[in-house]
């Protein structure tokens, strides 16, 4: 399987529009802003799995090169760089899996620092597992961030005129 990523440019801008607390409500030029933003970043990501599901990504791909060369190699420079060594190191690692036998499901985190986050997509709601070493203490807050994320979400939508259209003619496959 390939690594999916959800960070981008388009994922990034919606995140920085939306703020740290809600701002602007009933504004209906800026919520249009907002889930314009969104559904570019929805659709950046969609291309992206889709990309990796072709095997067009990059991450197993560098994967499978640092396997083939020996430890008395002389490794490619990007190997080295602060940034190429960050990429490889998942503080949030995420799992999606959505069936209808399966209520709830999980796995741990994949460093010492970080979070596991299992995910399911149902008709009308979400579900999430969060987990983490409890000596770090911030399941609970993460879990309460991310439910109060998809709660402005859920609002900001709601409140649309763009989401009354998207209602009338619906776009997900649930």
């Amino acid at each position: 399987t390939e690594t999916t990523r959800s960070v981008s440019p388009a994922s990034s801008a919606f995140v920085k529009r939306m703020g740290l607390t809600p701002s602007n409500r009933g504004n209906e030029a800026i919520n249009t802003e907002k889930i314009g933003l969104l559904q570019q970043a929805v659709s950046s990501h969609v291309t992206y799995i889709g990309q990796a599901a072709k095997g067009l990504g990059v991450d197993r791909h560098f994967f499978g090169l640092s396997l083939l060369s020996s430890p008395n190699d002389k490794q490619p420079d990007l190997y080295s760089h602060p940034a190429f060594q960050r990429s490889k190191t998942w503080r949030v690692s995420t799992s999606h899996l959505t069936h209808p036998r399966f209520d709830n499901w999980g796995f741990g985190e994949v460093v010492p620092d970080g979070v596991g986050i299992g995910y399911a997509v149902k008709k009308t709601y979400c579900m999430f597992n969060v987990t983490a070493r409890k000596e770090h203490g911030f399941t609970e807050k993460l879990s309460h961030l991310l439910e109060e994320a998809l709660l402005e979400m859920k609002e900001l939508h709601s409140g649309s005129e763009q989401a009354v259209n998207a209602q009338q003619h619906p776009q997900s496959k649930l």
